[in-house]
Formats: structure tokens, C-alpha cells, sequence
């Protein structure tokens, strides 16, 4: 039954008593749905409000040594008991903290844009409360404002009304448009080319010189966009960068394949244009990138995933541990000369490659049990090898510590990221609207990027936002 309970064994386990009476599945399909999707979830439920909560310790403690320890640092530069800091103190400040490794490199030409950032009184002086979003503000990378194209050099012609209407086009969301629609005519010929290819039929030749001509005109997007930005302008979006790769990796490809069929001795034809496909085919991939829900899954990716390397690392460990007794215990026993292992199943399912007997085969054991693959045919035939029922209980406790626990908690802790991340999305896209509308010297700030452990920062305060607010306020109340 507590297989069952895992659902691995499901409908298999009670298909006897099902033939024998219909009314006897009643009995399976409640415990199923009390156990699987009631109890399951309701402890899963319990422990990540208790994780939550030790989590909502740390980082309340975090920022209150980050304010404590920020509070003294402003009354040590504040010698004079002024109750600001200038510029001059503060560029000092920066100049300082680049000294250290640990913190993030500031450059020179940041430093004024920093001072700004931290200055929201717009006083030119900085008061205890806004040093304390110190360390936030040195995370801050900063774009940089466009730089003059070199075509800037013959303005009779770069400025004249037809080159600002291209430019204004180039720059609009309406050229965007098109591009993607080029690009998904690219991607049913890439198909239609695909299927060709797969089936040797002589028309392939006709749909390679249409993706031919789709190089060329990914040529001349990329022209218009440098034409209209400057190429240092073009160049600092990493989005641009990897069109300009890959349109030339393949216009190159494919002029050469169309001027010397022959010539490339090294690779056929054939296998040129299979290269060539999968180069256009991640050309595609910008398209995704329109939807917010793949934008707030890449971030949450990118965001996420290396501050959870300390709970992977936990799981990690524990199957380094797990095997380490399995090793010790079933080491040895599943081998060609053993004829316990006649009917078990492992030797019916094949399963015989997954064992203890050494090492990294335990690991690749353990992680088919990590991901309930048929487990219950590794706990039964080692209990039947080892002759006792203690074997169950090393399978157990796996289940319940990595599965139930762990792995649950991470994948709950990742699904609440990815809502937190698509609501700072949302936050972040009608903050920018405000701020095209407020002052010049706001708008040259222009924030970039941050970087990632401000990002993670940022997100794990967005999703403990109602849990902090309370722990804060019980603070003030005691």
C-alpha cells in the first residue's frame, strides 16, 4: 500500500481485486485521492511553510546587519556629524570599496550615476536613509547613452528626411513585426526543407536557394539596424550580437556550398545544409522571447538556479550518503552466479545493470529511484536477496527524505519563483512607461541589467514580501 501511495505500482497492484468485483476499485481510488493529492500535498504544504518561515529568518537578519553595519559606516565617513555625505565623500567611498574582490567592480564613470541613484531628494546630498540602498546601488549596471554613428560624419545624407524615416521605421515595433513574420515564413521553410531532406526528393534544391535568400535578407535586417544605431550602438545588445553570428556563420555557409557544391572535401553537401538548418533553427529562438511567460521563465532560470546550488547540493549529498551505504550493504550481492536472483524483478525488467556493486553505478540507481521509475522493483528484490525486511526501510526513508521532502520543496520553492519573477516583470514594464515621463536627468541614468545577486535579492524580498512586512512590524512593536 505505500507503494500505492506513490502511484508506481498503479493500476497494477489492485487489477486482481478488480476482476474479482468492480466495486472494489471504490476502495483504491479513494485512498489514491485522499493519499496521493490530499495527504501528499498537505504535508508538502506544511513543510514549505515551515521552510519558508527559517527563510524569512534569514533574510530579515540579513537586512538588519546590512542596516546596522551600513549605520556605522555612515557615522565613520560622516565625521564631521553633518548628517549627509557629499559627492566628494561618497566618490571616495567607491573609490574604496573597489579595493575589495568580494564587491562589484564600480567604474570611474559610474561613480556620479551611483551618487545620483542613491540621491532621491535630488539635494546632492545623501542622508543616512538613502545610504542604507548602498548596496543595492553599487550592484546597478549602467547603459550607456547611444554613441554618434560614423555615418553622423555626412549629415547631408544620414539627417536628411528619408534617412530619419528609415531610421524612425528601423527603430519602430513595426519592423520588429516584420522580422518575426519573416522569421516564421523561415521556420515553415526550414520544415518544408527538413521533410525534403528526409526523404531525398529532388525539390530540396528549390528550398535551399529560398533559405539562401532568407540569409540575405537577415543580411540586410542587420545592415538597417547598424545603419540606424551605429554599430557600437548594435553591438552592446547580446541579442544583436548573436544574429550578427549566426546570420554570417550562415550566409557564408550557404555561399559556399552554392559556389563550390564540390569543393568542400571535408564535409558533403548534404551534411553542410544539416549544419546550416540547426544554426537557422536558434535564429527562431528570439521569438520566444515576445512572450512573457518564456522571458520569466529564462530569468527565473538564470536568476534561480544558482542560489538553489545549496539545496541540489543538500540532495546531492544525500544520495552520496545513500549510496555509500548501499555500496556497503547490497555491494556485491546482484552478480551472473547468484541464483536468488532467478524470478526477482530486476532479472524479469532487465534492471540487472542497475546495482551496488560499485559506486557510480549506485548513483545512477539512486537517481532512478529519485525520479520513482518502477522503484518498488529495486526494494522488493533486494529484500528477497538479503532475506530481511529492514531492506525496506533503506528504500523508504530514500523516498520520503529526497522525494517527499527535498526535491518537492525545491520544485515549489522554483514554481513560486517563477510568479514572483513574472510579477516583477510586470512591476519593471510599468515602471519604465513612468519613467520615460519623468525628468532629463532621470532619464540619462537609464538602468541596465542588474546583476545576479541583486536579482536574487530583489526576488526573494518580492516573494517574502507579506512575511517580511510582518516580521518588521513585529520588530517595531517589541
Amino acid at each position: 500500500m505505500f507503494v500505492l501511495f506513490t502511484t508506481s505500482n498503479n493500476p497494477d497492484v489492485w487489477i486482481p481485486a478488480y476482476k474479482a468485483s468492480r466495486w472494489y476499485c471504490l476502495f483504491f481510488v479513494l485512498y489514491v485521492l485522499l493519499g496521493v493529492y490530499f495527504v501528499t500535498n498537505l504535508i508538502l504544504a506544511v513543510v514549505y511553510d515551515s521552510f519558508k518561515n527559517e527563510l524569512v529568518k534569514q533574510v530579515a537578519e540579513k537586512d538588519r546587519n546590512r542596516t546596522r553595519i551600513l549605520k556605522k559606516a555612515f557615522n565613520l565617513i560622516d565625521n564631521q556629524n553633518l548628517g549627509f555625505l557629499d559627492k566628494d565623500q561618497c566618490i571616495r567611498l567607491f573609490e574604496e570599496l573597489n579595493k575589495y574582490r568580494t564587491l562589484p567592480k564600480i567604474s570611474r564613470e559610474d561613480f556620479e550615476l551611483i551618487f545620483y541613484e542613491l540621491d532621491d531628494s535630488h539635494d546632492v546630498k545623501i542622508n543616512l536613509e538613502e545610504f542604507a540602498d548602498l548596496s543595492h546601488a553599487i550592484g546597478l549596471r549602467f547603459q550607456k547613452e547611444d554613441i554618434e554613428p560614423i555615418f553622423g560624419s555626412c549629415p547631408g545624407f544620414y539627417n536628411s528626411p528619408a534617412s530619419e524615416t528609415l531610421k524612425e521605421f528601423v527603430r519602430s515595433a513595426k519592423f520588429g513585426y516584420v522580422v518575426a513574420f519573416v522569421l516564421i515564413l523561415n521556420f515553415i521553410a526550414v520544415v518544408i526543407e527538413t521533410t525534403l531532406d528526409i526523404e531525398n526528393s529532388s525539390a530540396q534544391e528549390t528550398w535551399q536557394v529560398v533559405e539562401f535568400v532568407f540569409g540575405w535578407i537577415y543580411v540586410l535586417e542587420m545592415a538597417l539596424k547598424v545603419y540606424s544605431y551605429g554599430f557600437v550602438n548594435y553591438w552592446r545588445d547580446g541579442q544583436n550580437r548573436f544574429d550578427f553570428v549566426v546570420t554570417w556563420v550562415i550566409v557564408i555557409g550557404e555561399t559556399a556550398t552554392f559556389v563550390s557544391p564540390r569543393g568542400l572535401t571535408f564535409l558533403s553537401n548534404g551534411e553542410w545544409i544539416r549544419y546550416l538548418l540547426i544554426a537557422r533553427m536558434l535564429r527562431l529562438i528570439r521569438l520566444l522571447m515576445h512572450v512573457q511567460q518564456y522571458r520569466a521563465f529564462v530569468a527565473t532560470f538564470f536568476t534561480l538556479i544558482p542560489s538553489l546550488m545549496p539545496y541540489l547540493g543538500t540532495i546531492f549529498c544525500i544520495l552520496c550518503i545513500y549510496c555509500s551505504l548501499g555500496v556497503q550493504i547490497f555491494g556485491g550481492i546482484v552478480n551472473a552466479g547468484n541464483p536468488g536472483l532467478s524470478g526477482t524483478d530486476l532479472e524479469d525488467n532487465d534492471y540487472l545493470l542497475f546495482n551496488f556493486n560499485d559506486y557510480p553505478n549506485g548513483m545512477v540507481t539512486l537517481f532512478n529511484l529519485l525520479v520513482m521509475g518502477n522503484w518498488q522493483a529495486w526494494m522488493q528484490s533486494y529484500k528477497d536477496l538479503t532475506g530481511t525486511v529492514w531492506t525496506y526501510a533503506y528504500f523508504v526513508s530514500f523516498y520520503l527524505i529526497t522525494v517527499l521532502l527535498l526535491l518537492n520543496l525545491v520544485v515549489a520553492f522554483v514554481l513560486e519563483a517563477f510568479f514572483a519573477e513574472m510579477d516583477l516583470e510586470s512591476c519593471e514594464s510599468g515602471n519604465g512607461e513612468v519613467k520615460e515621463e519623468e525628468g532629463e536627468r532621470r532619464r540619462r541614468r537609464n538602468l541596465g541589467s542588474k546583476s545576479r545577486n541583486q536579482r536574487v535579492d530583489m526576488l526573494l524580498h518580492h516573494m517574502l514580501s507579506a512575511e517580511l512586512n510582518k516580521t518588521e512590524c513585529s520588530s517595531l512593536e517589541s
